[in-house]
């Protein structure tokens, strides 16, 4: 009985190698996810004269949806290189800022295209999932890391179309003579293995751009260019890269 029992542990424990996944043996991986993106820059933000750092510029209600589409392969243990695509809308109105007399407001709409490189702070667990029998109570657990953290750098260009509202629309400084930019979003984000190739994340990036006509209107008084940040959930999918499909999934019998 007590034979029985060891050799079954042992078979359980010994099983949750077969979860085991390398990096090198699925560099490759695919990912896409929903995004939420605000806007900085000329028109809209708070109505007092001080924006605290940018935190009271913050407006929840003018955060507008779109989505990430992007690959990226692991060329060493803790770097990633990656090329991702985001489409997405930008919006924001002088209602209730300290140009509220103004009554500005547009709608622009981005397409992003970058590459750019991921440096893991918590890398990603070479073994994902390792099982225990021996936590009754709780069932099988996995207890190696399942989290990483990363941080990111990335260059591109977006292109953006600019939809003028309110008195903008018929503004004479309303201006859509330009289209693209140069765009740099660095920012951070957290991945979380739910499968062996299969893992959900979260990313809040910093939209640094070329130009200060995202929103139509470039203020004699602005000194810096127009900004916008997204906060992005993402679905992560690794490519197998051996052709042992059994790799990455549990063994169906080892007594």
């Amino acid at each position: 009985m007590k034979k029985g029992i060891f050799i079954f542990i042992a078979g359980v424990m010994l099983s949750g190698l077969g979860f085991s996944q390398h990096w090198r043996t699925a560099p490759l991986e695919f990912y896409g996810g929903i995004s939420g993106f605000h806007y900085f820059g000329d028109i809209g933000g708070t109505s007092s004269e001080s924006s605290f750092l940018g935190i009271k510029d913050i407006n929840f209600s003018k955060i507008r949806p779109g989505f990430t589409l992007g690959v990226r392969y692991q060329i060493m243990k803790p770097l990633n290189l990656r090329a991702s695509y985001s489409l997405g809308i930008l919006t924001q109105s002088d209602l209730n800022s300290r140009n509220e007399n103004r009554n500005f407001a547009f709608r622009t709409l981005i397409n992003e295209f970058t590459i750019g490189a991921e440096f893991y702070l918590i890398p990603e667990s070479e073994e994902n999932y390792y099982y225990s029998i021996m936590q009754v109570r709780g069932g099988l657990r996995h207890y190696r890391q399942p989290l990483s953290l990363y941080v990111t750098i990335n260059a591109g260009a977006l292109m953006f179309n600019t939809t003028p509202k309110e008195n903008l629309a018929t503004s004479p400084n309303f201006d859509n003579s330009k289209s693209f930019a140069v765009v740099l979003p660095l920012g951070v984000g957290c991945k979380y293995a739910i499968m062996p190739k299969i893992s959900i994340g979260a990313e809040l990036l910093l939209h640094l751009t070329t130009t200060d006509l995202l929103d139509g209107y470039e203020s004699q008084y602005s000194k810096f260019n127009d900004i916008f940040y997204s906060l992005n959930i993402k679905v992560n999918y690794k490519i197998q890269k051996s052709k042992n499909r059994r790799v990455g999934l549990p063994r169906r019998r080892l007594f």
